[in-house]
């Protein structure tokens, strides 16, 4: 389901409560890969399976960072913004609190911390967490500016 808003108001009524839960999402070694190659991320715990497995790691992993990467397209999956432009300002805080494994499904969970009215337009914080069937993968706070188109 679709979360549809379009306006401060709406952001609003949902401070301190769950905006989303995404749906699962599999991370794949290729997609792993792909990003570590786009970014110069070329360590062997992303491309030696074999080594990875061997590893503390347990098989190979994604940069924390790659989560990151992911938050735009995940949220636009679950929200439509009606009459409103978005920019994302950035991150208050970010930890990866656990390794993000090949061929892992993740969720992410995005909570309306608070909303901030601006001079122009308004600010969203938003406290996220990435988690896998077991384990919360990272979180932080994402920081993103609203004007109405």
């Amino acid at each position: 389901m679709t979360i549809i808003i379009n306006s401060f108001e709406e952001f609003e009524t949902r401070t301190g409560n769950i905006l989303f839960t995404s749906s699962p999402r599999n991370i794949s070694k290729s997609d792993i890969q792909d990003f570590c190659r786009s970014v110069g991320q070329m360590d062997w715990f992303h491309f030696d399976d074999e080594r990875a497995r061997a590893s503390d790691f347990g098989g190979l992993v994604a940069p924390g960072t790659m989560t990151i990467a992911l938050i735009h397209s995940t949220y636009f999956n679950e929200v439509e913004l009606k009459g409103l432009r978005a920019l994302f300002l950035g991150l208050d805080r970010f930890r990866v609190v656990a390794p993000l494994r090949a061929d892992a499904s993740v969720s992410l969970e995005f909570i309306v911390q608070k909303v901030e009215q601006r001079k122009e337009g308004f600010a969203v914080y938003y406290d996220f967490t990435w988690r896998d069937s077991e384990h919360e993968i990272s979180v932080g706070t994402a920081i993103v500016r609203y004007w109405p188109d």
